[in-house]
């Protein structure tokens, strides 16, 4: 898994987009199949990237919600 940051200047139409990686994780950190996130803005201004998975019925993966605030350097 990797979510990068991307410049909303840099989306358009048929556009390659590339950004810096804000978090990478892999079987390394038991992270697998991450399906969805969701990006907001909490009371305090901080932004929040909440992440979910399930496990697809299998045995080898897991459900996750996991979930991070973006610190500004």
């Amino acid at each position: 898994m990797r979510i990068r940051r991307v410049p909303r200047s840099a989306i358009a139409p048929g556009a390659l987009v590339d950004g810096a990686t804000l978090i990478f994780a892999d079987m390394a950190y038991q992270i697998d199949n991450m399906e969805g996130l969701s990006v907001y803005r909490n009371q305090q201004g901080e932004i929040i990237l909440t992440l979910v998975s399930d496990d697809n019925f299998s045995a080898l993966q897991r459900t996750l919600l996991l979930q991070f605030r973006l610190v500004e350097e």
